[in-house]
Formats: C-alpha cells, sequence, structure tokens
C-alpha cells in the first residue's frame, strides 16, 4: 500500500490531473517523485500518473517511458501490471513505435481472457503500418468475427491486404463482402472486375462490368442479378454464398423466390447439405408441393431415407399427376432402404397408376415380391 504521505500528495495531484492543470499537476508528481525510493511501491504508481498525465497532454514518447519505468520497477500487483502493459503498448503503437508496440500487445493478449475487439483493430492496423500482412489479415478476420456489425474500413483493410499478398481469390470474396453490402459504391464493381481480368477470367469480369454499368447499383435486385450470372457463368458456389450474404445482412429479402434461387445456386454446386437447409426453410413459404418433392428427391440422393419419407409424406395432399407419381416411387424406394418391404410395395403399387412411372414401379414391385418370397422361403425352412 502506498505510504500516508505519498497518498495524500498523490491525491492533490490526482485533483490537478481532473481539473486539467496540468502544468501544476507535473510539479507536483515531479516533486513527489524525488521523495520516494527506487524500485518502491511508491515510486512506481507516482511514476504511473506521470505517464497518464503525459499521455493527457498527447505527449506519447514521454508517456511511454513513463510507463516503461513503471513497469520495470516490478512493485505493482499484477493486475495493475498487465493494465499497465496494455496502456504501453497502445501509447507505442501511437508514437509510431509499430514493432515495439506489437511484440508487447501480443505479449499482453496472451494473458488476456475477454480482449476487447479494438484490441484486435489496433494490431491489425499496426501491422499494416510495418507492411506485415499475414498479420493484419489474422487480426482483423478475427475483428469481424468478434463484430455483429463489421466496420466498411475493416473489410477494406483486409482486401487491401490480400492485394498486397497477390491472394486474388481472397480478394475477390471479400469484394463480393462488399458488394453485399455496399451495393451502391461503384469502385468495389470495377476492382471486382479488374481481378476477375487478373485471373483470366475475361469474360466474367466483361459481365461484371456490363451489369454495374446497366443497373442502379442502390438497388438489392443488382446482387440478384449478380447471383444470377454466377449460376449462368457456371460458378454456382459463388451465387450461393453471395446470395446468403446478401440475405444474411438483410440487403435482399428470404422471400420464396430468392431462396428458390439460393437452393438452386447449392445444387448447382452440389453443396448438398446446403441446399437443403434452403429447401427446408422454402416449404412453410409453398402451397404447391413442388418444395417437398425437391427436398425429397435431395434426401434420397443424400440416402436419408427417413427425412425422405417425411418430408414427402407431406406433399401427397398437394400434388397431381405425374408430380405425385414420382413421389409414390421414391417413397417406395425410400421403404425399400429402410426394409420396411411392405410399406415399400405400397408405394409402388400407387406409382403403377401413373403412367411414366408405370414401368418402373413394376418393375420394383416384382423385386420386393421376389425378396419377401425368399424371406418367407427362409423362415420356413
Amino acid at each position: 500500500m502506498l505510504t500516508e504521505k505519498t497518498y495524500k500528495s498523490l491525491s492533490k495531484a490526482q485533483a490537478l490531473l481532473d481539473a486539467e492543470k496540468y502544468t501544476e499537476a507535473g510539479r507536483a508528481l515531479d516533486n513527489l517523485l524525488a521523495q520516494t525510493e527506487t524500485g518502491s511501491y511508491d515510486r512506481a504508481v507516482v511514476q504511473q500518473t506521470i505517464a497518464y498525465l503525459y499521455s493527457e497532454r498527447g505527449q506519447y514518447d514521454k508517456a511511454a517511458e513513463a510507463f516503461q519505468k513503471a513497469l520495470d520497477a516490478d512493485a505493482l500487483p499484477d493486475d495493475v501490471t498487465h493494465n499497465l502493459r496494455y496502456n504501453l503498448a497502445q501509447l507505442l503503437i501511437a508514437d509510431g513505435q509499430y514493432k515495439k508496440g506489437i511484440g508487447l500487445m501480443e505479449n499482453w493478449l496472451q494473458s488476456e481472457t475477454q480482449a476487447d475487439n479494438d484490441v484486435f483493430v489496433l494490431l491489425a492496423t499496426a501491422n499494416y503500418r510495418v507492411e506485415n500482412h499475414t498479420k493484419v489479415i489474422e487480426y482483423i478476420r478475427r475483428a469481424i468475427r468478434n463484430d455483429a456489425d463489421p466496420k466498411e474500413d475493416w473489410y477494406r483493410l483486409l482486401l487491401s491486404s490480400h492485394m498486397s499478398l497477390k491472394q486474388y481469390k481472397s480478394a475477390i470474396q471479400v469484394l463480393e463482402t462488399l458488394i453485399t453490402l455496399y451495393p451502391y459504391q461503384k469502385n468495389y464493381w470495377e476492382q471486382l472486375a479488374a481481378l476477375y481480368m487478373e485471373q483470366d477470367k475475361e469474360f466474367t469480369s466483361l459481365a461484371v462490368r456490363m451489369l454495374a454499368d446497366r443497373l442502379d447499383l442502390g438497388d438489392p435486385q443488382t446482387l440478384i442479378n449478380l447471383a444470377d450470372m454466377y449460376r449462368y457463368l457456371r460458378i454456382p458456389y459463388k451465387s450461393g454464398q453471395l446470395l446468403q450474404q446478401a440475405m444474411d445482412k438483410g440487403v435482399i429479402k428470404n422471400n420464396f423466390d430468392n431462396m428458390e434461387k439460393l437452393s438452386q445456386s447449392w445444387l448447382a454446386a452440389r453443396e448438398d447439405e446446403l441446399a437443403a437447409q434452403s429447401l427446408q426453410k422454402m416449404l412453410p413459404m409453398d402451397g404447391s408441393g413442388k418444395t417437398h418433392l425437391k427436398l425429397g428427391q435431395l434426401y434420397i440422393g443424400m440416402e436419408q431415407w427417413q427425412q425422405a419419407v417425411s418430408v414427402l409424406e407431406q406433399s401427397q395432399a398437394l400434388l397431381k399427376g405425374n408430380d405425385l407419381g414420382r413421389v409414390h416411387v421414391l417413397m417406395g424406394t425410400a421403404f425399400f432402404n429402410l426394409e420396411q418391404l411392405p410399406q415399400a410395395k405400397t408405394a409402388f403399387s400407387k406409382a403403377i397408376a401413373f403412367e411414366q412411372q408405370s414401368n418402373q414401379a413394376g418393375q420394383w414391385i416384382r423385386h420386393i415380391d421376389d425378396q419377401l418370397k425368399k424371406a418367407e422361403n427362409e423362415q420356413d425352412s
């Protein structure tokens, strides 16, 4: 603990600081410092207060020096020392001593369990100053992940570092996110077109430029058209990514038409799980049964037999004609793979009534009859 004399003198100096009487506070602290012993707790606390004074006056080099002296005394409690390291790291970075500040901040971060997101932004910015773009990407990505509403400048910092490292594919992904969030910023569209040209994708580059020139960049329809273009160019995964981001950010609506485009993109990209998630969300929006049928077919392809049965059962009262015949065939297939042969035979028997499914259903029924007869013979023997 502080001695009573130091405590009283420090309280008076602190009051001067609070009143922004910096010159008087500085004199009081210098006098008090001369009365304390080297390496003592009292001196370390006074050095700490002097550092705050310099920091308030914008004299970051002197503030950093005072904080370092307070730390060097090794007389302060661990939690105070921890906070001092953070303050010192901030000051070093603010004073342009980036490498030293980065090193100290990273050491501080190792023993900090709840670092504020500003720390990662600060480290990313400082690393950018020393052109350590790999570290910039690491820290700014952490900041983006941690924030529900990442700043535009963070994405621009990420983009710049990917460009500096010639990581053009990653840069394209960042630009697509920026376009999703800020479709009215024409420069992002131009950069995207330029990057596609850099990758010798002239047609895609031209299409992006034409799209940007012809459409109102403040209109969310622009993003939908860009997603359509990606599907047309056989880049369905990018189409899905763009639509998903736009929906997550509320830039375009989660309505049936947009969800259908999203499911088509994931299906074309063979992202079955993502396609299934999209189709599941569409079910309450569709009273025709068509979405149920698509999802049922997808579950069959994924060999998720029970899920297929559940969703196809819901579609029977909604569909007619050949679509209904397809449902019976699909349900028969699912029941067969679930080894529920009587239910499978019932489903295929219903499918026989539909011209386009009749032949296939008949073959299945003969196969099931053979299986049932074989099982019956085995029981009798």
